[in-house]
């Protein structure tokens, strides 16, 4: 009596059009959720990577005494808002508050990044390209980690996969999207 009672259930709900209809966007839900939990780990090493590398390469500009003052004072401000704000953010601005902050104008990493990327454009004669090149990849490390920890991680997580298999096919020779690509290597050979 009852397995004929499921049976008859199960075979309204299959011949349900809404049913079917709602239960694709269902399926499709799911398949989206358990995307984002396996590529979010993938991601979150590898823009810890990026933030390592630049953390390497901004204390070596602020130690460098052939570098002038300038290059120095804007890279340890790239080191701060990578070392210290970027921690503060992340931990203040849960569900993509941070990067809400930083449209308005508020002191975020990617603000303090902002800056100084344009302090370099208004100085641009005096400050070394490398300084140039570790604000533009810095501030897109620091959109990409403020999506990931966002409501928008879903889009975010299809959208840098997107680019990364892009980077894959056409392999930039400098920018974002070789910066990521060495580091997803980076994480091959451990």
């Amino acid at each position: 009596m009852k397995i004929d009672f499921l049976k008859e259930a199960l075979c309204h709900l299959v011949n349900n059009p809404h049913i079917r209809e709602w239960g694709v966007y269902a399926l499709l839900i799911i398949l989206l959720l358990a995307y984002r939990k396996l590529r979010l780990g993938r991601w979150r090493k590898i823009l810890q990577r990026s933030i390592d590398y630049h953390k390497y390469h901004l204390s070596s500009i602020c130690k460098d005494t052939s570098m002038n003052e300038k290059n120095r004072e804007l890279s340890q401000a790239l080191l701060w808002a990578a070392t210290k704000q970027l921690q503060l953010d992340i931990k203040s601005g849960k569900g993509g508050r941070a990067l809400w902050r930083s449209f308005l104008g508020d002191k975020t990493a990617l603000n303090t990044c902002g800056t100084v990327y344009y302090e370099c454009a208004k100085n641009y004669r005096f400050i070394d390209s490398i300084v140039l090149k570790l604000a533009d990849t810095l501030i897109s490390t620091f959109y990409r980690i403020y999506l990931l920890e966002s409501y928008l991680s879903i889009i975010a997580v299809i959208y840098m996969d997107f680019v990364l298999f892009i980077s894959m096919i056409t392999r930039p020779k400098s920018g974002s999207g070789r910066l990521y690509l060495e580091m997803r290597c980076e994480d091959k050979k451990f």
